[in-house]
């Protein structure tokens, strides 16, 4: 067989010099040709169409020992790739799962009534109207962005002879991953025939992701202030999403155009464009198997594989210290090194590493390297405590009520948030049949005044007052300001046995609602 490589080799002008058998390849022992990158590509291309060693695939590759030059035959048996319909089933499974999440966020942006309901995530799907504003707003232009990134490679495969698939889009439900999407990938079904080719591939699916992500998010900044939906003063315990400078320096440019006129919340649109600058950082890591991997690679050799244990240990590092100026730790980071090191912190070789990469493709290496700084989130997802809170304590919650006697007592409602604005508190309590029920203010402590304020007080009407009704109470309560009430029971006739709860509500302006339950204890008569 190695006669027949021989033949095969010295036909396209190939002078072999020695020859030996590894047991696993070939080794052919050559004399440098003049051209050496052309005529490598041009053996490539030939070995691809030819059945050369009694099997269905053979790769070159090209590989220097000192002063010697081999070039080296690996034969591998038949890749049986079956032609079906995958990446059609994962393609229609992620625009539907990305839409599922984007009805979610949709949702939220609009205020839909379906966030309380019971089977939220299910209700999300039968409901048109939010479906179909989750698939327009979110899953079309995410799915164009993590699209374009695929094809992009998928393209410069193609133009460098790779035998590559189309793109597998990775599905995710929304209660897993909240952007219902892992990404994507494609297939390169052979060994990268040199530095040029690992390059290109490489970076070309990172910027024609971002070429899409700009106008996206720019897109979405503009219907955020053509919607004007106002951002919640509070809306409790909830998770914000960090910016990168680049981020940052596109909303800033983009406001040189028209002038922000509010705290508004952020278009669903420009969630999928953050997704896009979010996925084009993650791929632009230079560690293994990674966009950026490739690139490392391209560039500086077998060297960039000690960048891969570099960036693992910066990811861990971050997962447990904040970055001063770029947001609290994630966590996440950790669990992302662990994945870079387990699918390989090693990237293989092209075939053929001798020749030059060239001026052009080393900026844009740099230019890469550029945009993973820019458009890293050193804290992508994190939570920030709500400025506002409060404490309900009462003396009894448990009332024996007799027939003809009032149970009473002391509750105190006080504003334990760090918030340095005033908190109108709407208080009201539920009736039960036959039972009055009523409560009024004793005195209530203004915290700035360090002063306590009862009925009196001619400032008193400032700070508690009650609706037209007499039925809610509203409370002027700023941090460390509390009232002090007194809560009446009294049945109106000789109460039914059992056990029964009535519930007091705190109602902030943020919305929130806190509440305090007391049981009625009627024990069996007698």
């Amino acid at each position: 067989m190695s006669k027949t490589i021989t033949k095969f080799l010295e036909r396209f002008g190939w002078n072999i010099e020695n020859y030996v058998w590894d047991g696993n390849a070939h080794l052919f022992y050559v004399k440098e040709p003049d051209d050496l990158e052309l005529k490598f590509e041009e053996i490539r291309l030939a070995f691809k169409k030819v059945n050369s060693l009694g099997a269905d695939r053979a790769f070159p590759m090209l590989r220097r020992a000192g002063d010697e030059l081999i070039l080296v035959v690996i034969p591998q048996p038949s890749f049986d790739y079956v032609k079906n319909k995958m990446n059609l089933y994962l393609l229609l499974a992620t625009i539907f799962t990305t839409t599922w999440a984007g009805s979610m966020w949709w949702a939220s942006y609009s205020g839909s009534e379906l966030l309380g309901m019971e089977w939220f995530w299910l209700r999300l799907l039968i409901t048109p109207d939010v479906f179909f504003m989750g698939f327009m707003t979110f899953s079309l232009p995410l799915m164009a962005i993590l699209g374009a990134h695929e094809m992009g490679h998928y393209y410069y495969a193609k133009k460098h002879n790779l035998e590559a698939s189309l793109p597998f889009f990775l599905p995710m439900p929304p209660m897993i991953f909240p952007f219902g999407t892992m990404g994507a990938f494609i297939s390169i079904r052979e060994p990268i025939p040199n530095r040029k080719a690992l390059l290109d591939v490489g970076a070309s699916g990172p910027i024609a992701g971002l070429l899409v992500a700009i106008p996206v998010t720019i897109f979405g900044f503009w219907l955020t202030e053509q919607n004007a939906v106002l951002a919640p003063v509070d809306s409790g315990d909830s998770l914000y999403l960090g910016t990168s400078i680049f981020f940052d320096l596109l909303y800033s440019l983009t406001s040189t155009f028209y002038t922000p006129s509010g705290d508004y919340l952020s278009h669903p649109v420009v969630l999928a464009g953050w997704t896009g600058f979010f996925v084009t950082a993650l791929n632009l890591m230079p560690a293994g198997q990674l966009d950026g991997g490739h690139i490392a690679r391209a560039l500086l050799g077998p060297k960039a594989n000690g960048i891969s244990f570099g960036v693992i240990l910066l990811l861990i590092l971050m997962a447990f210290y904040d970055i001063p100026g770029f947001g609290p730790k994630y966590s996440g980071w950790a669990v992302y090194a662990v994945l870079i090191y387990f699918l390989g912190t090693s990237h293989p070789p092209p075939s053929e590493e001798l020749s030059v990469l060239g001026k052009s493709r080393w900026a844009i290496g740099i230019l890469t390297a550029l945009i993973l700084v820019v458009t890293f989130t050193p804290s992508p997802i994190y939570t920030v405590e709500s400025e506002f809170d409060l404490s309900i304590e009462s003396d009894i919650n448990e009332f024996n009520p007799v027939y003809g006697e009032s149970n009473m007592t002391n509750f105190t409602i006080k504003n334990i948030g760090e918030s340095e604005g005033w908190d109108n508190l709407t208080i009201n309590i539920d009736q039960i049949i036959n039972y009055t029920i009523i409560f009024e203010v004793d005195y209530i402590f203004v915290n700035e005044r360090d002063s306590l304020l009862n009925s009196s007080s001619p400032e008193f009407g400032n700070y508690v007052w009650w609706d037209s009704e007499g039925q809610n109470l509203t409370l002027n309560l700023t941090s460390n300001s509390y009232a002090n009430l007194t809560l009446s029971i009294t049945p109106i006739e000789d109460p039914a046995e059992g056990v029964f709860s009535f519930d007091l509500r705190a109602i902030s302006r943020t919305e929130q609602v806190y509440t305090r339950t007391f049981d009625l204890v009627v024990e069996e008569k007698t």
